[in-house]
C-alpha cells in the first residue's frame, strides 16, 4: 500500500494472497484506494485483486502482455487459489514510460519484461516497486512460462540501472535495496563497466 501521509488516498501494488490484511489496513486507516497496480500476472501478486476490486471499486492497472497468464483455464487448475478468486479484467492497460497521476507524486510505469512478458515496475520519485524483476543480489525467475533470461537482464541493465543510483528498490519478495548496490553487487546482472 502506498499513500501520502497527509491524505487518505492510496494505491495498492500487488495485492497477493493475503488480501485480508490489506482490507483490514484500508478499514483501520479509512483509506480510499485510487488504483490497484499489478507488476505481473502471477497468482502470488494478483491473488487478492478480485476481492480488493470488489471491496473498493478501484480500477485495476496491468500490462496487457500478461493477460495470457490470467487465462481462467490455467488459474482454475491451481489448487491454492484464494477463496472467492474469480477472473478479472484490467481497466488500465499499462505501457512503458506511461505516467499515472497519484496525489502530487510523479509515478512512472517501467516495462521490464523477463520474469513475465508483461512485468512492470512502478517508480514514485526515488522509490521503485519492482515486483519480481529485481531482488537484493538477485533477479526474478525466468524458468516459468513466459520467462526469458536475456530479456530480464536487458530490462535491468537498460531500464532499472539507468535510474538514479540512490533509487530504493522494493522487490515483491525480500528486503529492499538500491540501484547503486545492485549495480555493484548483483552477481546476475553486473553493471557494464
Amino acid at each position: 500500500m502506498i499513500r501520502r501521509l497527509d491524505t487518505t488516498t492510496a494505491v495498492c501494488v500487488d495485492p497477493g494472497l493475503q488480501v485480508d490484511r490489506v482490507l483490514q489496513r484500508i478499514e483501520e486507516e479509512r483509506l480510499t484506494v485510487e488504483r490497484i497496480l499489478v507488476t505481473h500476472g502471477h497468482i502470488d501478486h494478483v491473488g487478492g485483486v478480485p476481492a480488493l476490486h470488489r471491496e473498493t471499486g478501484a480500477p485495476i492497472a496491468m500490462h496487457p502482455d500478461d493477460l495470457a497468464i490470467l487465462d481462467w483455464d490455467q488459474f482454475g487448475q491451481l489448487p491454492f487459489l484464494p477463496p472467492g478468486f474469480a477472473p478479472f479484467a484490467i481497466d488500465i492497460r499499462l505501457a512503458h514510460d506511461a505516467s499515472l497521476p497519484f496525489a502530487d507524486l510523479s509515478m512512472r510505469v517501467l516495462h521490464t519484461p523477463g520474469h513475465t512478458q508483461g512485468s512492470v515496475c512502478f517508480l514514485f520519485e526515488l522509490d521503485c516497486f519492482a515486483g519480481d524483476t529485481l531482488f537484493q543480489r538477485g533477479i526474478g525467475r525466468t524458468d516459468l512460462p513466459g520467462g526469458d533470461t536475456k530479456k530480464i537482464v536487458f530490462s535491468i541493465r537498460n531500464v532499472l540501472y539507468r535510474l538514479p543510483p540512490k533509487t530504493t528498490v522494493y522487490p515483491g519478495h525480500g528486503p529492499s535495496t538500491t540501484i547503486e548496490e545492485e549495480m555493484l553487487l548483483n552477481p546476475f546482472v553486473p553493471a557494464d563497466r
